[in-house]
């Protein structure tokens, strides 16, 4: 007899903290219930309350279990606290900007001017990360390509253990680069002069005019010259006067090896790439540059003159 009367209180305290919380649920999210709801709901607290009043154990239970299996399919996520529910959701936010930033789109700042005039100083880019497929974090491992790296590709990527960096400045190791892809796997790679061959044929580049450098901080006036990859179009700069640009400390001709590019700057006598240490592993890659989402200079005066408004948005050719 005790036990059961233990039992029954138990039960009939239970349900009345169950009914009083789905009450206060109703009463302050009636608003955002549906009618059907809130019918619902009263009509299952209505059978909780005439069972404590009639005091069966087993009707007890079985109305209390009915209301809790309406309120877990119907009321729950209205019977958090704002704060809880203010905390989840900036978790579910964390949580969705580093998935995004591990597996789909990365931002980078241009610290260099070796990509001019494609990429300027002070220009913040986007990375499309899985575009030529999704890396495992902390691993060099690749999974679901999507598409290969491309010549004319800009790409995003780290040095190899193999590349010979003596005697060029670096930034520091682990650093990141950004340069444009020029030669695959089995290209035969030369350079003559200004000209760029690739397996025998030179990448055809028209003189587009003066190119003044935007800040100053190498020589103010270059040779532009408009050229053109696997459909790319994009502009490359010559120091004027210079009849041919640097080949760097390699020797050409040269044939890109499996698993490997050839990358150089757009700014062709003013970039440290793959002529001076070598070609780029494949799974260094980390991205293909596709959007600028924010450019300012800050060496010119006035805030708003400090924004390059007209960049921002703007594609990676």
């Amino acid at each position: 007899m005790i036990v059961t009367w233990i039992r029954k209180k138990l039960a009939i305290r239970s349900s009345r903290r169950l009914v009083r919380a789905v009450r206060a649920i109703i009463r302050k999210k009636r608003s955002f219930l549906a009618p059907r709801e809130a019918d619902q709901a009263e009509v299952r607290i209505a059978a909780c309350e005439e069972a404590i009043e009639r005091g069966s154990l087993h009707e007890i239970r079985t109305s209390r279990k009915a209301l809790r299996i309406f309120f877990d399919d119907n009321l729950r996520s209205y019977g958090k606290s704002a704060v809880r529910q203010n905390v989840e959701a900036i978790v579910i936010a964390v949580a969705l900007a580093l998935a995004i930033r591990a597996f789909v789109f990365q931002p980078f700042k241009i610290p260099s001017g070796s990509m001019l005039p494609t990429l300027l100083v002070g220009d913040h880019i986007l990375i499309n990360k899985f575009v030529y497929g999704t890396r495992i974090p902390l691993t060099d491992k690749i999974f679901f390509p999507f598409s290969k790296i491309d010549r004319g590709d800009v790409v995003v990527f780290k040095l190899g253990e193999h590349n010979d960096t003596k005697g060029v400045p670096m930034p520091g190791k682990g650093a990141f680069y950004i340069k444009r892809t020029v030669g695959i796997a089995g290209d035969e790679i030369d350079i003559r002069g200004r000209d760029v061959l690739i397996n025998g044929r030179e990448v055809t580049q028209v003189y587009a005019g003066d190119y003044e450098y935007p800040d100053q901080k190498f020589f103010s006036v270059a040779d532009r010259y408009k050229q053109a990859l696997s459909g790319k179009d994009f502009s490359v700069i010559y120091k004027k006067g210079n009849s041919s640009t640097t080949s760097g400390k390699l020797s050409f001709p040269l044939v890109v090896p499996k698993g490997r590019i050839f990358v150089m700057g757009d700014n062709r006598d003013n970039s440290y790439d793959s002529r001076f240490w070598g070609f780029v592993p494949v799974e260094n890659v980390y991205g293909r540059a596709f959007m600028i989402h924010w450019s300012w200079n800050l060496s010119n005066p006035g805030l708003a003159n400090k924004v390059r408004w007209k960049r921002i948005f703007s594609g990676v050719e």
